[in-house]
């Protein structure tokens, strides 16, 4: 390794990396490391020196080919197909690294020179890629402190710890208290070496192209879904003062010019006339053009005409609801005759199904494949286009418990098993059934897209001859 390290040498404090996804896919649907972009963010207010290094970045310039890139800033990671583990041999589907290659890596750390190291993953079982840097850093740079945080973290910390008490001789800590707490437990240990940042926003211009910005209004959730672990990561539900996200998506707006915003809460909509309400308000009051997006769903319970016409005009492109289940529903977030209210209104305030999805939750224990048919046609007669999301059973979660007895997999022995692409709760899964209805799915949202784009032409044409 030591021929790599032959550029000249930048100094800074600390080193921040996003790890490599290991996993059967993975897609830049607006998938960012808010956490540690966060963390950068106020470490820079402090006047730390930062370098983040994201090994998923898909704007790389000596990645080994350009990537294709979506609508909204969405796109591709680069990606190389790896042997899957072998308890996975019987999926039906390749295992790939997402990230650039080993030796970029390498390149990209040969010139710094930094006081510490820090790690941070989000799904439970992508902790493949935080090991493999673990393992590198406390062998290359056995005296350099190495701080680990993340949702894996919070949730698989035995986990966690067991892989790393191999590495006795290496600093690495989990952190376990709250951001602003750790920050100041950092002033303690480390003298910055520059100025003051003006701003402790997430740190999304230490990337080379910035296409969108992810937003985060809130934390935790009012709701207590036996399948979501956000009471488990943020027991309290916070807001933040709405005016401060406004001037947070001015300045990366008019700065940097970013067009799309992505919003990562759980409970966007949650108190709406005092929250997103008043952001909405304030963004069309300043003249933002921009488009937002909900890829975490929306509650459709709070999406009254007069909601859905303030979603409209302020810019929201990307309405995802979540419904999960049409049968054998797990939580009270929403009825279904709400969430046809809620459609309806979303329709009268002109969402297409090009702009409005709902997610379906499929895989749990002795899932009923006809079910989730009935719930995808349900979706088609209502001209909603469906999105499945197949079921990761989360440690801490009340349907965890459930999910391990039907289990072909020993889920607490490996947060892997929890690979949402395994179907980890069913005990046999059938293949054949399983694509037969993502095929469905697909087929239905191709069906929507075309009869709206026809509409509108149909429209458009009319329009003009009157």
């Amino acid at each position: 390794m030591g021929a790599l390290f032959v550029q000249s040498v930048k100094e800074i404090d600390f080193l921040l990396v996003n790890p490599w996804i290991y996993d059967f896919s993975a897609h830049d649907f607006w998938l960012r490391p808010y956490g540690l972009l966060k963390l950068a963010g106020l470490l820079r207010k402090e006047g730390y020196k930062i370098h983040l290094l994201d090994l998923l970045d898909p704007f790389h310039p000596e990645l080994p080919k350009p990537l294709k890139r979506k609508a909204y800033g969405t796109g591709h990671f680069y990606k190389e197909a790896i042997p899957k583990p072998h308890f996975f041999r019987d999926i039906p589907r390749r295992y790939f690294r997402y990230g650039m290659p080993f030796k970029l890596f390498l390149k990209e750390i040969s010139g710094l020179k930094f006081k510490a190291v820090f790690l941070s993953t989000t799904m439970t079982y992508w902790y493949p890629g935080l090991f493999v840097l673990i393992d590198f850093f406390a062998r290359n740079f056995s005296d350099t402190p190495i701080f680990i945080s993340g949702i894996y973290a919070k949730l698989c910390r035995a986990h966690l710890e067991d892989f790393i008490s191999r590495y006795s001789w290496a600093q690495i800590e989990v952190v376990s208290e709250p951001m602003e707490d750790f920050v100041k437990k950092l002033k303690r240990q480390f003298l910055p070496k520059g100025d003051p940042h003006p701003f402790d926003y997430p740190a999304f211009d230490l990337y080379r192209e910035i296409p969108y910005v992810v937003m985060l209004t809130s934390l935790g959730c009012p709701f207590n879904c036996p399948y979501c672990a956000s009471k488990k990561l943020y027991p309290h539900f916070i807001q933040k003062e709405p005016l401060k996200v406004v001037e947070e998506i001015e300045f990366w707006h008019k700065k940097y010019g970013v067009i799309d915003f992505a919003f990562y809460d759980d409970a966007l909509l949650v108190n709406f006339e005092k929250h997103l309400g008043v952001i909405l308000e304030e963004v069309l009051k300043r003249n933002l053009k921009v488009r937002f997006h909900t890829p975490n769903a929306l509650h459709a319970r709070f999406i009254t005409i007069e909601v859905a016409k303030l979603l409209k005009i302020s810019g929201f492109v990307t309405i995802r609801l979540g419904l999960e289940r049409v049968e054998d529903r797990l939580d009270e977030k929403v009825t279904l005759s709400e969430f046809e209210e809620a459609v309806s209104n979303l329709k009268k305030a002109g969402f297409t199904p090009r702009e409005l999805g709902a997610y379906l939750l499929y895989g749990l224990p002795e899932e009923d494949f006809e079910k989730v048919e009935r719930a995808l046609n349900y979706l088609y007669e209502l001209r909603v286009s469906p999105y499945l999301s197949e079921f990761s059973p989360i440690p801490g979660t009340p349907l965890f418990d459930e999910a391990e007895k039907s289990s072909r997999y020993p889920l607490s022995e490996d947060p892997l098993f929890t690979n949402k692409s395994a179907f980890p709760a069913l005990r046999n899964p059938d293949w054949k059934k399983i694509h037969q209805v993502k095929n469905l799915a697909k087929t239905i949202r191709k069906t929507l897209l075309e009869s709206s784009a026809q509409a509108f032409q149909e429209a458009s044409c009319l329009g003009g001859k009157g």
